[in-house]
């Protein structure tokens, strides 16, 4: 009888830690959900600011090549004004 009462709370004590074992990874399963839905979220969040950051500085970099092009076209325009002036400065000096 003795035994029996042994293996009877032996029983239950197994069959309750069973379930609460049951219970922790059912919660754990949860919180893992949880952080996967959160990390997703946030991955989507970095991926659309990344995004956004890309198109800006592509604009930029369209912008800054406009500028040099036309920077560069004013030096050009520039170049060309000053070798006409030094031709006529040097044609005017060999005038006696």
């Amino acid at each position: 009888m003795r035994n029996w009462k042994i293996a009877m709370i032996t029983a239950a004590a197994l069959g309750l830690s069973a379930c609460t074992q049951q219970e922790v990874n059912s919660g754990a399963r949860e919180v893992g959900r949880e952080t996967n839905e959160a990390g997703r979220e946030i991955k989507e969040g970095s991926k659309s600011v990344a995004k956004t950051t890309g198109k800006v500085a592509h604009e930029v970099a369209v912008e800054t090549k406009d500028a040099a092009q036309k920077l560069g076209s004013g030096l050009k325009q520039a170049g060309k004004e000053m070798k006409e002036g030094w031709k006529e400065a040097q044609a005017e000096s060999k005038k006696p």
